[in-house]
């Protein structure tokens, strides 16, 4: 676990994160396990991916071109299979995706 102050706009944040990012270690960035077995992968101070247990991706947004680098680097860690191009269209389609076997479903 780590602290970190993030930039949020005309404020100045402190965000804890339980990791970073491998190939972004001092990226406003970061990644939170949550109790129920959540992967969330946080960009400033939004929630921006979420992976749940079984595998099941959400993304909330495609947001700035650093946020979209960011992502990028979070499924090469955590998706490797996924890319930033399927996710953004799975978050244009109102879906969600399985990192495992592929399968897409609406939300």
């Amino acid at each position: 676990m780590y602290k970190k102050k993030v930039r949020n706009g005309y404020t100045t944040v402190n965000m804890t994160y339980d990791r970073a990012l491998r190939d972004m270690p001092t990226a406003q960035c970061g990644v939170i396990f949550t109790n129920d077995g959540q992967t969330v992968f946080v960009s400033y101070t939004t929630p921006v991916i979420y992976i749940d247990r079984n595998g099941w991706l959400t993304c909330t947004g495609t947001y700035s071109p650093t946020t979209r680098k960011q992502m990028g680097r979070f499924l090469r860690e955590y998706a490797p299979t996924m890319t930033y191009q399927t996710i953004k269209q799975i978050h244009m389609d109102n879906m969600r995706i399985n990192i495992h076997t592929g399968e897409v479903e609406l939300l």
